[in-house]
């Protein structure tokens, strides 16, 4: 049996909140090199850039180290932001749901989990 969460999950982007608010858990957190910014990966597969603005919302509430931050719930949301043109863009909003002691377990999706038998 296969997972088939790595085929259908990918970047967020707030066109991707269009239907309303969302509740992620963090299961992994890395740094992209391209990007130059944390990527949060999500129990459901969905990746986000974390940047400035939502590193601060989750160091506020979970701490400075990224692995503090997985474990936690958080809920995801459509923004607004006025570019330097003047325009009305869109971005995703970052709000804590669980404090800092309501960390959960943590179960890493199967094609991330280093342990997997490669098929031959």
């Amino acid at each position: 049996m296969a997972d088939m969460r790595r085929y259908a999950s990918g970047l967020l982007r707030p066109e991707d909140l269009n239907g309303g608010s969302r509740e992620e858990k963090i299961v992994n957190v890395y740094v992209s090199e391209k990007l130059n910014a944390p990527i949060l990966t999500f129990e459901s597969g969905d990746e986000m850039v974390a940047w400035n603005q939502i590193c601060r919302v989750l160091t506020r509430a979970y701490g400075y180290e990224d692995s503090d931050w997985i474990g936690h719930t958080i809920e995801l949301s459509i923004g607004h932001y006025t570019n330097k043109d003047g325009e009305q863009k869109e971005n995703i909003q970052v709000k804590p749901i669980t404090s800092r002691d309501q960390k959960g377990e943590v179960t890493p999706p199967r094609n991330q989990d280093p342990n997997d038998q490669i098929p031959f």
